[in-house]
């Protein structure tokens, strides 16, 4: 008798504010079985969360639901489902992505950022960590500064994408789709996020390289914002949010690292 093979699949892609926007989970068939696959054509790894329904299948790599893809790779197997006896089979699947290597739960807590703007320059931080106004549940920096401040990277790495393209805002969460953005991946598998920059407004493209200090881009005031000001958050990836972690910067002349505090002055003299 001839082996039925019926197929139910549900596709699940990551929330925009995750950044996965061009990754794919497929499968091609095997003898009484399947073969699964993701692409990944991004500079970056991504992380995936598989949740399959199985009918007379078993996978390869069992229980396992987490799997971390390359960066720039095609046809990237991570697993097979064979049919573990004789007749009707199917499977349904589940998944959801995120930027960046899920598994990486430590960091060089020794690295002391740069300020992300000009020598000689002073800004209020307006908002800290865990700040009273919208970050409550996350390590952000917002410093207030004028439309068309040049921003300066903070720590080198590779951009790996940039936002430019939006010119609305207010004062409403509804507008967070609106925010203009790059962000940089750093060496030890964090991510530097500049949020609010002008439209138009990045020097960089995706894929170049970037120093402490090269003026990535120049500040807006566009999506979630009351008023023009740079927002900075470094972040580990996480499926639902971001795992934003606090960071030390180099203050006055670049000889004191501190954490920095809210409602506070703070002056770049290097």
């Amino acid at each position: 008798m001839k082996n039925l093979a019926l197929l139910s699949v549900f596709f699940i892609t990551a929330s925009t504010t995750l950044f996965c926007q061009t990754n794919k989970l497929f499968y091609e068939n095997k003898a009484r079985g399947y073969i699964l696959y993701v692409n990944n054509p991004d500079l970056f790894p991504i992380s995936i969360q598989l949740n399959l329904e199985l009918e007379n299948l078993a996978f390869s790599e069992a229980d396992r639901k987490v799997f971390v893809i390359p960066p720039k790779v095609q046809r990237f197997k991570i697993g097979e489902l064979t049919a573990s006896q004789n007749g009707r089979y199917k499977f349904n699947y589940k998944f959801k992505s995120t930027i960046g290597d899920i598994t990486i739960t430590d960091y060089d807590k020794s690295i002391a950022y740069d300020l992300p703007f000009q020598k000689g320059k002073s800004y209020h931080l307006y908002q800290g960590y865990r700040g009273s106004f919208s970050h409550q549940t996350e390590n952000a920096l917002d410093f207030t500064m004028p439309e068309g401040t040049e921003i300066l990277a903070a720590r080198e790495g590779v951009i790996v994408q940039v936002v430019q393209n939006n010119t609305e805002h207010c004062p409403s969460i509804e507008c967070k789709k609106f925010n203009n953005y790059i962000t940089i991946m750093h060496a030890d598998g964090t991510y530097g996020n500049y949020g609010h920059i002008k439209f138009n407004g990045s020097v960089f493209k995706v894929g170049d390289l970037v120093k402490r200090g090269d003026v990535i881009a120049y500040s807006g005031n566009v999506g979630y914002t009351s008023g023009p000001h740079l927002h900075f958050v470094c972040f580990l990836p996480g499926f639902e949010n971001w795992n934003t972690i606090e960071t030390k910067f180099k203050i006055d002349k670049g000889n004191v690292s501190v954490f920095l505090q809210e409602k506070s002055n703070y002056r770049r003299d290097y």
